[in-house]
C-alpha cells in the first residue's frame, strides 16, 4: 500500500505546490551555509562522484568537489573497513586556511561534502551537517522507517490563535468533519490562553483519545495531532520547517491580516513534515 500524504483541507486553504528535487537540494544547502556562520559552501555528489547539487560561493569547482567528496568517502570507508570497525559517520580535514567535512549518506548513496572557515564553530556544524544529510535523504525520496512519524493532523498558527494552515492525512486520522472543527476550537483556546505567554517548547493537550503537541517559533506556533512516541521526531522537522517559514516572512507575519496568499510558499515550507 502506498504511503499516504497530507493534504491542505479545504479552510479557506489554497492547493499545494509542489517543488521539484532540485529546488529541494538547493534549499537544504542553502540553509546550511545560512545556519552555520563560516561555511562557503556544499556539494552533494553520488557514488560516481558526480555532482547533483551544489551551493558554493567561492572559486572553487563543484565537480571537482563532487569528485573529492566521494573519493575521501570511500577512502575512509575503506580503512575502517581495513581494521574491522563500523565506517566513521563524519569525516573532517583540516587545512591551513579552511577545514572541510565530508559525510556519507548511506540511506541515499550519496556524499555531502561542506568547505568551511577554520573558526566554524564545529558542534554546530556537526548538528546542521545531520539535519541537512537528512533532508537530502527526504528530498531524493528516501526516509528510514524510524524518520517516520504518525503525524494526522497538522495546526500551523499565529501565537495569537488565528489559523494560518490546516493539513490533514485521511487515511491516519479517525476525526470526522465535526470532531475536527471540535479540535481545531480547542487547540486555538489553548494557544491563546497557555501558549501565548507561558515559556517552554513543547507543551501537550489531550482531546479525547488524540494527543496534540505544540511547537512554537517566534511568530508561530504548530499544533501536530500525533503519537507519543513520535513527539521528539517531530519536534525537530516541525521546528526546523517553522524556522525556515518564519525566515520567509517574518516582516509579514509580524502584521499578518488573515489573508494566507501573503504566504505564497507556505506549504513548500511543511512539505517534508507532511509527507511523514
Amino acid at each position: 500500500m502506498p504511503r499516504a500524504e497530507l493534504r491542505p483541507e479545504a479552510l479557506d486553504l489554497g492547493t499545494k505546490s509542489l517543488e521539484g528535487i532540485e529546488a529541494q537540494l538547493d534549499e537544504v544547502l542553502q540553509q546550511l551555509r545560512r545556519k552555520v556562520r563560516g561555511v562557503r559552501g556544499s556539494v552533494v555528489a553520488d557514488s560516481n562522484g558526480l555532482t547533483i547539487a551544489s551551493d558554493i560561493r567561492e572559486g572553487v569547482s563543484p565537480a571537482t568537489l563532487a569528485a573529492m567528496s566521494t573519493l575521501i568517502a570511500q577512502s575512509a570507508g575503506s580503512v575502517f573497513e581495513n581494521i574491522e570497525m563500523p565506517g566513521p559517520d563524519l569525516i573532517m580535514m583540516e587545512g591551513p586556511e579552511s577545514n572541510v567535512v565530508v559525510i556519507h549518506i548511506a540511506l541515499a548513496d550519496v556524499t555531502l561534502l561542506t568547505l568551511m572557515d577554520r573558526s566554524t564553530n564545529l558542534g554546530v556544524l556537526k548538528i546542521e551537517v545531520g539535519r541537512a544529510a537528512r533532508g537530502i535523504s527526504s528530498a531524493l525520496g528516501f526516509t528510514s522507517s524510524k524518520d517516520r512519524t504518525s503525524l494526522s493532523e497538522l495546526f500551523i498558527m499565529t501565537k495569537g490563535g488565528l489559523l494560518i494552515r490546516h493539513y490533514s492525512d485521511s487515511l491516519r486520522t479517525d476525526l470526522d468533519r465535526d470532531a475536527l472543527s471540535g479540535m481545531l476550537v480547542a487547540v486555538q483556546e489553548f494557544v491563546k490562553q497557555t501558549l501565548a505567554s507561558k515559556p517552554g517548547a513543547l507543551n501537550q493537550l489531550r482531546y479525547g483519545a488524540h494527543s496534540i503537541f505544540f511547537f512554537r517559533g517566534t511568530y508561530t506556533i504548530a499544533a501536530a495531532v500525533a503519537k507519543e512516541s513520535d513527539a521528539e521526531a517531530l519536534q525537530y522537522h516541525i521546528l526546523d520547517a517553522l524556522q525556515d517559514f518564519e525566515d520567509r516572512y517574518a516582516a509579514t507575519l509580524e502584521s499578518w491580516n488573515g489573508d494566507v496568499a501573503a504566504f505564497p510558499g507556505l506549504d513548500g515550507c511543511f512539505e517534508k513534515v507532511i509527507k511523514g
